[in-house]
């Protein structure tokens, strides 16, 4: 029996081509995906707070919750190269050393920008503890309610820093590892 290239092709046996991660970015690409994550966080959190539809609601703190991860790691790589630029860096990688980090460049913080970064721990809860998720979800909860713009105050923050510094043409890399 002999096979027609036609059926072969719909097959699609061609082997895909693998792609190495990348881990270095453009410090202006990074500012844009978090202004990104921030515009998502609060966006799916004033959608959460103006539906009774519970589909919906679950569906926002599944993204909320994506984002905020997203938002964390990118805020720590940011804040570690902002450390690196200033010849400060320690050689901490955790998100609480980022978080003690970001007060030290005396940004005027806004309440809820405070509170917001206060409860950015949660994402270490929310990936690493799901024994107690009914916990987290409703600090969750609590954080799109109250303080989800904080993270557009953050946001505006590290842009006008890297701006100020003319650090947006920079590159740096990922610092990987855990964010306890």
């Amino acid at each position: 029996m002999k096979f027609s290239e036609e059926i072969l092709k719909e097959f699609d046996l061609e082997p895909q081509v693998e792609r190495e991660p990348v881990n270095v970015m453009k410090i202006e690409e990074m500012l844009r995906f978090m202004k990104l994550c921030a515009e998502r966080i609060i966006k799916k959190s004033e959608i959460y707070r103006l539906t009774n539809d519970v589909d919906t609601q679950m569906d926002c703190m599944d993204i909320v919750t994506v984002k905020i991860n997203d938002f964390t790691q990118v805020f720590r790589d940011l804040l570690i190269f902002m450390r690196k630029e200033e010849g400060t860096y320690k050689g901490g990688n955790s998100l609480r050393y980022c978080m003690t980090s970001y007060d030290t460049f005396e940004f005027q913080q806004t309440e809820v920008e405070e509170i917001f970064l206060r409860e950015l721990l949660l994402r270490n809860e929310i990936t690493h503890d799901y024994f107690n998720r009914e916990m987290h979800l409703q600090k969750l909860i609590w954080i799109m309610i109250n303080c989800s713009e904080g993270a557009m105050d953050v946001y505006y923050n590290i842009n006008e820093y890297c701006v100020k510094h003319e650090l947006l043409d920079k590159y740096t890399e990922s610092s990987g590892g855990q964010m306890l």
